[in-house]
């Protein structure tokens, strides 16, 4: 059994502010968002090094809950 398509109207259901005209930088006319990237000449050598320190700390609690756990039941 085939049912017949049904036609739709496009209308757009949000549009950016008014003054989005005047915004130059900051991602978009919405403004800064998360995801704006950051400069080309830019280091990210600290952000790097930060986050592998927080991902070697996680690691280190997990073995070490790890342990203790192995050897309090075992």
């Amino acid at each position: 059994m085939k049912l017949p398509r049904e036609k739709r109207v496009e209308q757009a259901v949000v549009a950016p502010p008014p003054e989005a005209a005047q915004r130059v930088e900051g991602g978009g006319p919405w403004g800064p968002t998360q995801f704006d990237l950051p400069e080309r000449s830019g280091s990210n050598s600290q952000t790097i090094l930060i986050v592998s320190l927080v991902g070697v700390l996680v690691l280190l609690v997990l073995a070490g809950l790890w342990t203790f756990t192995y050897f309090q039941l075992g």
